[in-house]
Formats: structure tokens, C-alpha cells, sequence
């Protein structure tokens, strides 16, 4: 049952990606030894709703549909008019036993990119939220959507990342509970 007091959630919780790095970029038949880690904002603008935030995976996206690694990131509250800055490490331990696939055409437009110097990537989540202000909460599952996040490469190292004078800001949707 809604209630006049219950949170618009697209209207209370912010998220912004600060910086994205890569290193040990080695395109072989596969991705080995890559790591990119993401720096991202997440922050409470509600004065009165304390928010936690479940533990949640998050994907990287070459491009915008081709999963090419993961991070698990741990649970968070934020209290009201608080933020988070949060470090995802995406690489081949945080995925478990189980890797993206990863199929052959996009390794070989991975491998143009890295000659051209530039790579595009998208960072995916979803994310479980409880608001909570006295005795009153309310659970919602939200499905930000993020920028595409362009970087370019230092030639021949396999390194590269970007940090945004403007972080981008990631539109945050409530899905279907």
C-alpha cells in the first residue's frame, strides 16, 4: 500500500562515476590480467530517509552490450544527506568461477581499439535499496542507467583511464518489484 510519506527513489538517491582506469590489458585469444576499476558517487540527498544499500555486482559493458568483467561491491548505509565514494575493482577474481563470455568479434574490436588508443566501456547495476526514516521503510529494486565512459590508452602498455573534470551522472529508474 503506497503511502504519502513513501520516497520517490529516482528522486533521492545520486549516482556519479568520478574515474575509470585500466590496467594489464592483454588481448590474446582472451582478456588476461585485466583491471579497471571505477570510482563512483553514491550519495543520500534526503534529509530525513537513512538508505541502505544491499551488497550488489556490477558489470562492465564493452560498449554497451558485451559484458566483459564484474565487481561485487559490499552492502552501505547512507544516512540522510550523506555520501559514499566508492572504489569497484572489475577483474577475473571478483567474478567468482564463472566469467563473462567474452565472444571472438568483440575481442578483435577491442583489439582495434587498443591500436587506436580509445575504448568505450559502460558500467551496469542493479541495485536493492531500503529507505528507512523512523518506524516507516520501503524496499525498491532501481536499474541506473550509466553514461558511456570514453578512455583513452597509453600505446603499447595495455594502461588508460580518464578522470572527469564533470562526473557523470548515472539516471537512476525504480524497476518493476
Amino acid at each position: 500500500m503506497e503511502s504519502i510519506y513513501e520516497p520517490k527513489p529516482q528522486q533521492q538517491l545520486i549516482l556519479k562515476i568520478h574515474s575509470i582506469t585500466m590496467s594489464g590489458l592483454n588481448v590474446s585469444c582472451f582478456l588476461t590480467e585485466k583491471r579497471w576499476n571505477v570510482t563512483m558517487l553514491f550519495v543520500n540527498r534526503n534529509g530525513m530517509l537513512e538508505m541502505s544499500i544491499h551488497s550488489f555486482e556490477s558489470s562492465l559493458y564493452y560498449n554497451h552490450n558485451n559484458p566483459i568483467s564484474c565487481a561485487a561491491v559490499e552492502a552501505m548505509h547512507l544516512g540522510p544527506k550523506k555520501q559514499r565514494l566508492v572504489e569497484m575493482h572489475f577483474n577475473r577474481a571478483q567474478c567468482g568461477e564463472e566469467q563473462p563470455y567474452v565472444n571472438d568479434w568483440v575481442l578483435e574490436r577491442i583489439r582495434k581499439d587498443e591500436i587506436k588508443g580509445e575504448m568505450s566501456f559502460v558500467v551496469g547495476v542493479k541495485l536493492r535499496v531500503l529507505y528507512r526514516t523512523g518506524i516507516l521503510e520501503w524496499n525498491y529494486n532501481l536499474n541506473p542507467h550509466c553514461p558511456k565512459l570514453h578512455m583513452q590508452l597509453v600505446p603499447s602498455t595495455g594502461n588508460g583511464g580518464i578522470i572527469f573534470e564533470h562526473p557523470k551522472k548515472c539516471l537512476v529508474t525504480p524497476l518493476n518489484s
